[in-house]
């Protein structure tokens, strides 16, 4: 089921509602530059286990509403407070991937882990994406340039090299996924693609580690060519009692090449 949820500054908010209602809540926050169709292979297994799913359209992305401006991890946090005091959920998992994995990280410190008892964070973009003189770690800040400005000249042919580097083996994956997987880019707005670009590029979320209190699942790909490696073990040393664990030989895209592996690993962090 299909709701808007009025979001900060009356934004309405997308979000997919499926499963048991009765079932232990997932809400799901997805990356840069989908929306939470990219879940459709967690969707279509978790609620035979009992669970209830919930997926979020960040504002600018997907089904929601898409205003000018407003594109940080703050605003983004308060949306998805929104969304989880308007559906009531409680002893929430919270699984992030990417960017949305940043966002859910902000959110558990800016208002102090509300409604969530569990996060999983799946190739998170945290706690910087980008290096920076005292953080050698993440992609250089002028390969998110890059990013930008082919956003600016041809959306489109930005979203399908990006995607040849999101996934590890992009040679393997049909051309109908390829259609598809480029369709829930395109159905964002390009401004919400530029500003959340820049909002990647630059955010530090290292403060926020240590104000995580829940159980803590971190999943990452070895081979991860956008979200390096080495930002797991990051958030690893920086968020307490985390549990890593990494999936050899995956990139970006685990969430789908390695669904069998992720779906298994959820199935048993949620418990």
């Amino acid at each position: 089921m299909s709701i808007k949820i009025k979001g900060d500054n009356g934004v309405r908010i997308n979000v997919e509602d499926i499963g048991s209602k009765n079932g232990k809540p997932v809400v799901f926050i997805h990356g840069w530059p989908v929306n939470h169709n990219m879940f459709e292979y967690q969707f279509t297994e978790l609620p035979k286990h009992g669970y209830r799913c919930v997926g979020i359209d960040l504002r600018g992305f997907g089904e929601s509403d898409k205003p000018w401006d407003s594109y940080n991890y703050d605003t983004m946090a308060d949306d998805v407070k929104a969304v989880l005091d308007t559906l009531n959920l409680q002893d929430a998992t919270l699984v992030g991937f990417s960017m949305g994995g940043s966002i859910s990280i902000h959110y558990i410190s800016r208002h102090q882990g509300a409604h969530i008892k569990k996060l999983a964070l799946l190739g998170a973009a945290a706690p910087c994406f980008t290096k920076r003189e005292d953080f050698p770690y993440g992609i250089d800040k002028s390969a998110v340039d890059d990013l930008i400005r082919q956003t600016y000249e041809d959306r489109p042919s930005m979203l399908r090299n990006f995607s040849e580097i999101f996934f590890a083996n992009p040679e393997k994956l049909s051309p109908e996924f390829k259609i598809w997987n480029l369709s829930l880019g395109l159905a964002a707005s390009s401004y919400a693609t530029i500003q959340c670009a820049i909002e990647l590029r630059d955010a530090d979320l290292r403060k926020d580690l240590a104000s995580i209190q829940v159980s803590t699942l971190i999943l990452h790909g070895v081979n991860d060519r956008v979200c390096l490696f080495d930002l797991a073990k990051v958030m690893h040393e920086g968020i307490k009692d985390s549990r890593l664990v990494q999936i050899e030989k995956a990139g970006h895209g685990f969430y789908f090449e390695e669904r069998k592996r992720v779906n298994s690993e959820l199935v048993k962090f949620i418990g």
